[in-house]
């Protein structure tokens, strides 16, 4: 997945991760995530939600473009779903065909709910004009039956997710190319409400991306740690919570020709936790939803 930058120049600053959020939109209301709970206009400041305008964004690479640094790699997503931009695909596009040469890879996460054949397509085009380039689809699961995904999303899209990853899987292994490096992550934030699916979640992708071509390029499994905002008790029950099922279903990290398996054993700002915090998550309520819808 990682395309080393021996091509990079010297006189190049690694300016790290690079994040460019297409929308701060969402069209799930998983109760995890902090963002996105309540009805919230902004998500910024005082700048309500939106879309990037494009010719915000094409200014944004010129300028990498025309300047001296370079990218560990580059991620189209922060607090919204980026498929919800009309125009993702074509930034995807703009960003290999201008900075391909800045980043070891680029990265989109997505709940893959407008996914959908013809923006598939899309994004093949895109990125088969730079095959050497890596491009990382992250798809944002975190469950294995309908009945968990309502509960960990907040809606239900199940069988549209699925149909969507599978597309996906499916017509990348029909692509006619010395090698693939259009890559997929299957992401489960393990939670309470679907640490009893973490096995079989593991084992069914690793089952379907054994079929065919289905596993072409890498492929990774990701069972995430779930990381609540104060840090407090909240956050240390789902420590343990995460801990008690790698235990208990014997998950370890694996590597396979067609996928490995990853655990996230170290979670992210641990640092900052607050032992005396007591605010807990807010409670799962009604979010601000993308127009235009595009799965009309």
């Amino acid at each position: 997945m990682i395309r080393a930058m021996s091509d990079a120049a010297p006189s190049r600053r690694n300016c790290g991760v690079l994040q460019i959020e297409p929308t701060d939109f969402c069209n799930l209301t998983c109760p995890m995530c902090h963002p996105q709970q309540g009805f919230r206009p902004t998500l910024h400041g005082d700048l309500l939600k939106g879309y990037m305008d494009t010719a915000l964004f094409k200014k944004i690479i010129d300028g990498m473009a025309a300047s001296d640094v370079c990218f560990d790699h580059v991620i189209f997503q922060w607090l919204g779903d980026p498929s919800l931009h009309p125009e993702l695909f074509d930034m995807v596009g703009y960003a290999l065909d201008h900075i391909g040469d800045r980043a070891d890879y680029f990265r989109v996460d997505t709940n893959a709910i407008l996914l959908t054949p013809d923006r598939v397509e899309q994004l093949i085009e895109a990125y088969s004009r730079h095959p050497l380039t890596p491009v990382l689809v992250v798809f944002s699961l975190d469950s294995i039956t309908r009945e968990t995904y309502k509960v960990v999303k907040g809606r239900d899209y199940y069988d549209t997710v699925m149909d969507n990853v599978h597309h996906f899987l499916e017509r990348r292994g029909e692509l006619d190319l010395p090698s693939i490096n259009l890559n997929a992550e299957f992401q489960f934030v393990l939670q309470a409400g679907n640490a009893h699916e973490a096995r079989r979640f593991v084992d069914y992708w690793d089952e379907y991306c054994a079929r065919g071509r289905n596993g072409v390029g890498y492929n990774d499994i990701m069972v995430k740690r779930l990381s609540v905002g104060t840090g407090g008790e909240k956050q240390h029950a789902a420590d343990r919570i995460y801990q008690d099922t790698i235990t208990k279903f014997g998950l370890e990290p694996f590597s396979k020709d067609h996928i490995h398996l990853k655990l996230w054993m170290e979670r992210a700002w641990e640092e900052h936790d607050d032992p005396e915090a007591t605010v807990t998550d807010l409670d799962l309520g009604d979010t601000g939803l993308a127009k235009p819808d595009l799965r009309a």
